[in-house]
């Protein structure tokens, strides 16, 4: 006959592996925030030394609703009692606290102030392994020996928690130098992070959530443009779906498109709202919330519409709000950091997204049509779509390099043409997507270039004195109907560079 044994897990082993689970440093840290904002915290203070005269730490300290001895006990414990848990809560596994802290550190100190009185709890790692037992230790005041400016800072709210991060190994691992400098990177790489993933609450117009860095208040990105106003962003009206949990209860979800302007057409403070224009490209695509906080986003879920390029794409953006309940049916992980679309929202999902695609794409491609296509005072033009790709080419036919071409036998300008078709090949297209996402000004051509200009325009206006037999200022007249030289200030260079050369010929003749 079968019988049930206790079968404890080994504390050391454990503790060990969780710390392995693929936590990164931000990822970690917005785990910690998640309690606080789940403990109806106003204000979040995060802390770390930047002088290598002090001990390393990283301390999270919250004016939340704090923990007796009872719940710190149950929020130390590994598979923390989730009966605790509201609907609004943001926590998953019971594990967090835990897993994330210790993913980055070895030892965990908490302490909470609730009713006046205060609690503190720490987990050694090194305890641990040494005594492989589920010891977590109680300390007392006397021993709250690091960031004593920060437990001061407790002791002056009502209530509140504080979390302290020490011992940082990993990052001894990472960095053979400073371990203040490896933690302060840290903290600097994961900024951009909480921005984003805690946008809603930073945002918010009614109590909105303060969440500081060493006394910096930091801002909350807006991938919506729901809070950094501008009149040509298209985001839509939501729209709800009724979906089934896992303990067969009906749970509501929404799902809201939104097409954002042309990046010609956002402002600066548009730009810094959405995190720059990198972030503009490279995260288009579902932004899915948990209560309000952003788990999943910048995918398509391989719903998008073949065919079309993920530069035409960056403008479409579909936020989705599940609550809860539906962790299990959307497979949130632990870490928070990743979900999957259930198979029976695919189905609702493809046309969204299909609508939001097409919309995006037209945006794009009527933005990006040249309008000078064919015009022969244009140098540059471009073939139309062509396997779905479009050519932009130097045009032999424009006025400038066509004068240029009538100087030379038919051999000769089929070589140049050929020349020109290689140079053509060869457009830096990284490089100048780069430079326009980044807002770079063009760079005006420095004295070496601006001189071969001015002798091409002396010698372009020979050609056309020559062939049509008229004066000076008719050649430069015709010149002036075509780019590089519809430019007044060289054109009159290359004007004075004619009527100060008697011969009127060019240097590289």
């Amino acid at each position: 006959m079968s019988k049930l044994i206790e079968n404890i897990p080994s504390p050391d082993v454990l503790m060990s592996s969780m710390r392995a689970m693929g936590y990164s440093f931000g990822s970690a840290l917005a785990d910690l925030i998640d309690n606080s904002i789940s403990a109806n915290a106003k204000n979040i203070w995060i802390n770390f030394p930047i002088s290598e005269s002090e001990n390393p730490y990283l301390s999270l300290l919250d004016d939340g609703c704090g923990m007796n001895y009872e719940e710190l006990v149950n929020a130390m414990k590994y598979g923390s009692n989730r009966s605790m848990y509201g609907k609004n809560d943001l926590g998953r596994f019971g594990l967090g606290l835990k897993s994330a802290s210790l993913s980055q550190c070895r030892k965990l100190t908490v302490v909470s102030k609730k009713d006046g009185v205060i609690n503190a709890m720490r987990w050694d790692l090194d305890e641990v392994l040494k005594t492989k037992k589920w010891d977590c230790i109680v300390l007392d005041e006397l021993e709250l020996d690091i960031c004593k400016d920060n437990f001061q800072a407790l002791k002056r709210l009502k209530s509140g928690t504080l979390v302290i991060w020490t011992s940082f190994d990993l990052l001894k691992k990472k960095d053979d130098g400073s371990v203040i400098d490896s933690l302060s990177m840290e903290v600097d790489d994961s900024e951009k992070q909480i921005s984003l993933v805690f946008h809603r609450f930073l945002n918010r117009k009614v109590n909105p959530l303060k969440i500081y860095i060493n006394n910096r208040e930091i801002k909350g990105l807006d991938p919506f443009l729901e809070y950094s106003f501008n009149p040509k962003n298209d985001l839509k009206k939501a729209s709800e779906m009724e979906l089934t949990t896992a303990e067969e209860e009906k749970a509501i979800i929404t799902v809201r498109p939104c097409i954002l302007p042309h990046q010609n057409d956002l402002t600066l403070e548009n730009i810094e709202a959405l995190g720059g224009l990198d972030f503009l490209k490279d995260n288009q695509g579902f932004y899915v919330y948990r209560n309000q906080r952003l788990i999943v986003y910048g995918t398509w879920f391989r719903l998008s519409v073949k065919n079309i390029s993920p530069e035409l794409l960056k403008y479409g953006r579909i936020m989705v709000d599940i609550p809860n309940s539906l962790d299990d049916v959307w497979e949130i992980d632990i870490k928070k950091q990743n979900a999957n679309i259930p198979r029976s929202v695919l189905t609702l999902l493809k046309k969204v997204v299909q609508d939001v695609c097409r919309s995006s794409e037209s945006k794009s491609s009527k933005r990006a049509r040249l309008t000078y296509d064919g015009d022969p005072s244009k140098i540059w033009a471009k073939n139309k779509e062509r396997e779905g790709k479009e050519t932009f080419y130097i045009n032999p036919r424009s006025d400038f390099i066509s004068q240029f071409l009538e100087e030379f036998d038919d051999k000769s300008q089929k070589k140049i043409i050929r020349l020109l078709s290689v140079v053509s090949s060869c457009i830096p297209f990284d490089d100048i997507y780069n430079s326009v996402c980044n807002k770079r000004a063009p760079e005006k051509p420095n004295n070496d270039q601006q001189e071969v200009i001015i002798e091409a325009g002396v010698e372009q206006a020979n050609v056309i004195i020559n062939i049509r037999k008229c004066t000076l200022d008719d050649a430069l007249k015709a010149m002036s109907k075509y780019a590089p030289f519809d430019d007044d200030e060289l054109l009159a260079k290359v004007k004075e560079r004619m009527e100060g050369d008697k011969n009127g010929q060019s240097k590289f003749n």
